[in-house]
């Protein structure tokens, strides 16, 4: 976070980059490409204007591996075949305020310059024409309120307490010198920019164009996530009554919005679960961030090709380790174990449902042909097709993978990153009131979400044992999608998420039959600094008012 070495602002925004910002496929070619726009012209114009607040959320609202998957790499879900997000710094203990790349999911300085640019834009807003263009502005400052807010809880859940910026730095300032706030102090000032997002932001957009931009339901939503972090054990630590109370009433408060009729979609017991990622903006869905099939946009609306296995010229980027496949239940709810015979001898059979629609394991039927993760197979490491792509554990996501793309005459498509959607407010809920001692309401959603999820058996426990219940099932409901990460921490049992990185190797059998052997794929490392990441070395040299996280150096 440096302070910005001019106050000229210029708009270089292609087709390409507008479609990325925007939620729509189709209306946005319409727009006509701009191109070095000057500060004057932007506070005077409300459509350069929407423009520049666009920007903000290309910076702002993560997706894919940025926001789910080289999370899930840090933790006992996922291995990262090519460290594109450089997890494996942080998961072999390497991690340092000195080796915080551009491509590590830090992101202290992005999301300082996302805060910078929702500063900029309500310093000037002002200028806008509110006569002529009023409901058009009232909006725009309620999506940069969320967005502010958005950017800090990015940072507070990295980072612990942050500077608390509000104003806008320039040449003119000679020093920088912002002490970081404590965890409370930075969520209270999130919780005033919700506030403020919910005074201005509409409940639905009625243009295509404007699906994907902040809404009533998507500040309700991160006000939910971000006070169920607030009551959780890791900063709850004298376990007050009314943070969990908080936590409850602000997941009740998206469930009965009567703006948007808010649904379950997508059933993994019928073959529909991939809807809820696949169709944009079903019901399901209360904010998201949606990338063209236009233009390419790499590791982004290539996604299903990423995923998928070098047999079917894919990249396998994010393999599932075998953790992750292991706690998926049998399909009569009871436990995974290797240890039964009946379920070592086919591993992949008879599971909860969503297993299917969430993980590519072998010998299953994937695009056309039955899946060869076996030794020698067209998908595993010896394979005669880009070998280098294979599954280093034998598995790989089939979530969000879009099976219709054909990849191979063209490797983008249309793709939806989904960052807030009903299921995790009823996971947020159902823990709020498990803690809060209110079993029957807490049971009560979780067998809603068991059974319109996934046809699974309803759970009967009480106390401690449906808290862990509720845990299980935010594991599997939730993987790759950002949230284990955190959720292991809030907790205050991150060390769980760092054992080695398992895989199998799987051998074919002259009578058809496999046989399965544990792998080693990664050897992982537990730092107790690994609670928080470190703020880079820069930033401290540049600000020094600013405390580095514990035990780094």
């Amino acid at each position: 976070m440096k302070p910005q070495t001019t106050y000229k602002i210029f708009l270089n925004i292609s087709l390409a980059a507008s479609m990325l910002m925007m939620g729509s496929c189709k209306d946005v070619l319409d727009l006509k490409p701009l191109n070095a726009y000057s500060e004057s012209d932007v506070w005077t114009d409300p459509n350069l204007a929407q423009v520049f607040v666009n920007g903000i959320y290309d910076q702002t609202v993560l997706a894919y591996k940025d926001g789910g998957f080289g999370w899930g790499a840090q933790t006992d879900e996922l291995y990262g075949n090519f460290n594109w997000t450089n997890e494996n710094s942080y998961v072999q203990g390497e991690a340092t305020p000195d080796n915080q790349s551009s491509s590590s999911l830090n992101r202290w300085g992005d999301l300082y310059s996302s805060v910078r640019n929702c500063n900029v834009f309500l310093t000037n807003v002002g200028q806008l024409d509110t006569v002529a263009n009023g409901q058009a502005v009232r909006t725009m400052r309620g999506e940069v309120h969320f967005l502010r807010a958005l950017a800090y809880f990015e940072l507070l859940k990295r980072f612990g307490g942050v500077p608390l910026i509000t104003k806008v730095y320039d040449v003119n300032d000679q020093t920088f010198d912002e002490k970081r706030a404590t965890w409370a102090e930075t969520k209270d000032f999130i919780l005033a920019d919700i506030g403020q997002a919910l005074q201005l932001l509409p409940a639905a957009y009625s243009a295509d164009l404007d699906k994907g931009r902040a809404t009533t339901g998507a500040a309700l939503a991160l006000k939910s996530r971000l006070l169920l972090y607030a009551a959780s054990p890791y900063f709850n630590t004298s376990g007050d009554r009314q943070l969990w109370q908080q936590a409850r009433e602000a997941a009740k408060a998206v469930i009965d919005f009567k703006g948007v009729s808010y649904a379950l979609y997508g059933n993994a017991a019928n073959g529909t679960y991939n809807k809820t990622y696949l169709d944009f903006f079903n019901p399901e869905v209360i904010f998201a961030r949606v990338y063209s099939g236009l233009v390419k946009a790499d590791r982004y609306n290539t996604v299903s090709r990423d995923l998928s296995p070098n047999g079917y010229e894919g990249y396998s980027a994010y393999n599932v380790i075998q953790q992750m496949v292991d706690a998926f239940e049998m399909a009569d709810g009871t436990p995974f174990s290797w240890t039964n015979p009946v379920h070592a001898k086919n591993p992949y059979a008879n599971r909860d449902p969503r297993f299917y629609a969430t993980i590519l394991a072998n010998n299953q039927q994937f695009k056309g042909r039955t899946t060869q993760f076996f030794e020698g197979g067209d998908d595993s490491p010896q394979s005669p097709y880009s070998p280098w792509n294979a599954s280093k554990t034998r598995y790989v996501m089939r979530k969000m993978v879009d099976e219709s793309v054909d990849w191979q005459k063209q490797d983008y498509a249309a793709s939806q990153w989904v960052a807030f959607r009903l299921s995790e407010i009823y996971l947020n809920y159902m823990e709020a009131c498990a803690a809060l001692g209110e079993d029957g309401e807490a049971l009560a959603y979780l067998n809603k979400l068991r059974a319109q999820k996934a046809g699974m058996p309803a759970v009967n426990a009480s106390g401690a044992a449906l808290m862990e219940k509720i845990r299980q099932e935010r594991r599997i409901e939730l993987c790759f999608e950002g949230h284990r990460y955190f959720d292991i921490r809030r907790w205050g049992i991150a060390e769980t998420g760092s054992k080695d990185a398992l895989g199998v190797i799987i051998t074919k059998q002259p009578d058809g039959t496999f046989t399965y052997q544990s792998a080693n794929v990664q050897k992982r490392v537990w730092q107790p600094a690994l609670y928080f990441y470190p703020i880079p070395r820069t930033e401290l040299q540049r600000n020094p008012s600013l405390v580095q996280n514990p035990n780094y150096n």
